[in-house]
């Protein structure tokens, strides 16, 4: 029989104010009854910690929402604060900041939560935002982790490669500097305020080479060709100088089509790697040429001997109006995994203008992206600020080698402008001038 057996409440509570008094003033049971009833009473010394599993979630909300606090946008401010990041929407506040907290599946295993916090933040919130966490297949997703906060995101580069990196970028620049001065009011569909993309490409190739990748296979818009073609491909400036003069002069060159509609093809080598390129002809407007691209590539891979994925490439570069509006690159991403379709991934490069032709994006389309279609594969996508070279370098790398490993498609996104206006002729009066 149990102390408390047909005993009433108010004898139990005269024994406890007996207790409280004088514990020896009542019968040992009592006393070790009274002392377990106090024991469950006081939460002081019990009380659970849960500022670790705070430090954990807040851990996790910079991986799936740190684009959104990115410095992206080379037209915009940048953004100081995000509210979803505050400290006391996970119960932390500032006192907490010098505070160590042992951390699960994170680079920093133990350390105070500033430095966890400068970490997530260099990582996630510089120039270079990325969308990884919708993705289901965890090894993809530790695969990304592990390779952005071990290096916070930032890719260290030797003077030699920032020697090279503003050498592209200074033949990008005076490129079309010179054409803007020379051939007035001719359409050429200016490169000028994503410039960036040269040496991106230019890095790129050489990192695929390194990679083993023997073909590489673009697909392109009209925006950038030329200058793709002269300082990536290294088509003669002389020929595409004659396509801007008067086809009576010329009866050959440039006859047929238009300039910034044609491809070619030439090779690099890097060391012993040797690489061929080939820009794929775009007569057509914007998109019309992805399949064209994945088909080249799906026979191109099953020609070759060994791993026919690995060797060859296929990188698309659209406009951010027509990625996200038109509907054959959603037809050609719902494809791509597809046992009689698939070709390894592709490495999509979208230049964000910010505005498709004359149209806002707020007027354009209702996603907050206009890479967000390509969420249909559960795809990285990296957004990068565009006049930020270094993150784009990095962005590259790491789409490249998630792709090689993976076999799926990647998105980079490279948040830019167009400079000199919004239109084929680039005249900054016609559309959007104040933009």
């Amino acid at each position: 029989m149990s102390p408390t057996d047909n005993i009433s409440p108010q004898w139990i509570e005269a024994q406890y104010q007996r207790y409280l008094e004088n514990p020896q003033q009542i019968p040992e049971e009592w006393r070790s009854f009274f002392q377990g009833f106090e024991l469950g009473l006081d939460t002081s010394s019990s009380a659970p910690d849960h500022k670790p599993a705070a430090v954990q979630s807040l851990i996790r909300r910079y991986r799936e929402i740190g684009h959104l606090y990115a410095c992206v946008d080379p037209l915009t401010p940048c953004e100081l604060h995000h509210p979803l990041l505050q400290l006391d929407k996970f119960g932390l506040s500032k006192e907490d900041l010098e505070r160590n907290f042992a951390t699960d599946n994170f680079i920093l295993s133990n350390a105070p939560l500033r430095e966890i916090i400068e970490l997530l933040q260099q990582t996630y919130c510089r120039s270079l935002g990325v969308e990884f966490m919708h993705i289901p297949i965890l090894e993809e997703r530790q695969w990304l982790q592990e390779k952005m906060e071990g290096s916070r995101n930032k890719l260290e580069l030797s003077k030699e490669k920032k020697l090279a990196t503003l050498s592209k970028l200074l033949q990008a620049t005076k490129f079309e500097a010179f054409i803007h001065r020379k051939f007035v009011g001719q359409k050429r569909f200016s490169l000028e305020g994503a410039e960036s993309l040269i040496p991106l490409l230019d890095h790129l190739i050489e990192h695929a080479a390194n990679l083993s990748t023997q073909h590489v296979i673009i697909g392109m818009s009209h925006r950038g060709r030329l200058n793709v073609l002269a300082n990536i491909y290294d088509k003669p400036l002389e020929n595409i100088f004659a396509e801007f003069a008067d086809n009576e002069t010329f009866k050959i060159i440039g006859e047929g089509d238009v300039k910034y509609h044609k491809g070619y093809s030439s090779d690099r080598q890097y060391g012993d790697k040797s690489i061929h390129l080939s820009l794929t002809s775009n007569p057509s407007h914007l998109e019309a040429v992805d399949p064209v691209v994945e088909g080249k590539c799906r026979a191109r891979q099953e020609r070759l001997e060994g791993d026919g994925e690995q060797q060859v490439l296929p990188l698309l570069i659209h406009g951010d109006a027509a990625f996200a509006g038109q509907g054959i690159v959603a037809e050609v991403l719902n494809l791509s995994q597809l046992e009689g379709y698939k070709t390894g991934g592709t490495l999509h490069i979208v230049l964000n203008n910010q505005i498709g032709f004359t149209t806002l994006p707020v007027d354009a389309r209702s996603t907050c992206y206009p890479t967000d279609i390509a969420k249909m594969l559960m795809s990285p996508i990296l957004h990068v600020h565009g006049d930020d070279p270094e993150a784009l370098l990095q962005a590259t790398n790491i789409a490249l080698e998630f792709r090689q490993k993976f076999r799926k498609d990647v998105v980079i996104e490279i948040i830019c402008y167009r400079r000199h206006g919004h239109n084929e002729g680039d005249e900054p009066f016609f559309t959007q001038p104040i933009m």
